[in-house]
């Protein structure tokens, strides 16, 4: 059964965690950052305030395993958020918006809904990375000032009033365009007031590719054939049992027996909530492991390999460097830096 936080238990999780040194929270003038070496969660998350009434945040996690937290949203005045999910999958229960949601990599969304809204997110195990860009409404009528009629029909209620009716839209699949914008914004070289300025510029491209692909595909139905969420749990528990076994995993018929499904459904599944095979997320999970235990910096490279099923080095260090883009020794040192 998933554990689901309340806003109160999320706050004694935080606070024992900045008193122990699990959780370090830094800010300057330009962005402020949350690092979490933490049982829940490791990775941060940094925040950016841009120009009036815009805002990003950078989510870069690893979950160990799932969890809840039931919330009311507190963002007042409301604002409008544009989700990029580069990585993983969130589960969200909105009441009274949409109680059946659910992130998944390669997408991105949109959203709107009132302050005081209920909501439980699930955080699924795995690595999570997404880009959230917060959107007042004047800073959406100042964008689109003077182009009101190219404004998707989703956003023109915006033009007349700051409180519309909530909403939850799926967009769809991430353009290519888009994917290299929300890279270089992910990558960004700088460092102080030029990192706000490069940030705010990558923010208002992202924002100015999603509501181009809105407009420009007017038979856009918002309707992607997501899978049910009984299809999602038992996807889930294959990936678990997957991870369990990952020395001597079982075949992929015996895996779709032990969660009853068909083998066929199994493989869609897995390439639509984690974007690969099956036994491609059994690879990718072992990386995704060794990103922790270098993280963690208890064992050196060669004894991470080892550790995720790697018996050679050096094929590690390159199946390694081909999902990351960098050499594990040299993540684990950036890292070190980051925690100093």
């Amino acid at each position: 059964m998933t554990i689901v936080y309340t806003d109160a238990q999320w706050d004694e999780i935080r606070e024992e965690g900045l008193q122990t040194g699990k959780i370090i929270d830094q800010a300057d003038d330009v962005e402020s950052i949350s690092i979490w070496q933490h049982p829940l969660r490791k990775g941060l998350v940094s925040e950016t305030l841009l120009c009036l009434g815009l805002q990003t945040e950078i989510y870069q996690f690893e979950y160990p395993e799932i969890y809840g937290h039931e919330y009311l949203d507190s963002c007042d005045p409301p604002v409008i958020t544009l989700v990029f999910r580069s990585a993983g999958v969130w589960t969200e229960q909105i009441f009274g918006v949409n109680e059946d949601a659910c992130e998944q990599p390669g997408e991105s969304y949109l959203f709107y809904y009132s302050a005081g809204t209920r909501e439980i997110e699930k955080k699924m195990a795995g690595r999570d990375v997404n880009v959230r860009i917060r959107i007042e409404p004047q800073m959406l009528r100042l964008l689109s000032r003077g182009q009101e009629e190219s404004l998707p029909c989703l956003l023109k209620p915006f033009l007349a009033t700051d409180t519309p009716p909530s909403f939850y839209q799926s967009l769809g699949n991430i353009t290519p365009a888009t994917q290299v914008a929300l890279q270089q914004l992910l990558q960004c070289p700088f460092q102080g007031i030029m990192r706000r300025t490069y940030l705010e510029a990558k923010t208002l491209e992202l924002i100015t590719l999603q509501l181009a692909q809105l407009f420009n595909d007017g038979t856009h139905s918002y309707q992607k054939a997501n899978l049910k969420s009984s299809d999602i749990e038992r996807i889930y528990q294959a990936r678990d049992i997957l991870i369990q076994n990952s020395s001597n995993p079982p075949s992929l018929v015996e895996l779709a027996q032990r969660v009853q499904l068909n083998d066929r459904k199994l493989k869609q599944g897995f390439r639509q909530i984690f974007g690969t095979t099956v036994f491609g997320y059994l690879h990718d999970y072992r990386l995704e492991k060794a990103c922790q235990l270098l993280i963690e910096d208890r064992m050196n490279v060669s004894e991470v390999s080892y550790a995720v099923g790697f018996a050679n080095r050096g094929y590690f260090a390159a199946a390694f460097r081909k999902k990351f883009g960098i050499n594990p020794s040299d993540y684990q040192a950036q890292w070190r830096k980051k925690s100093a």
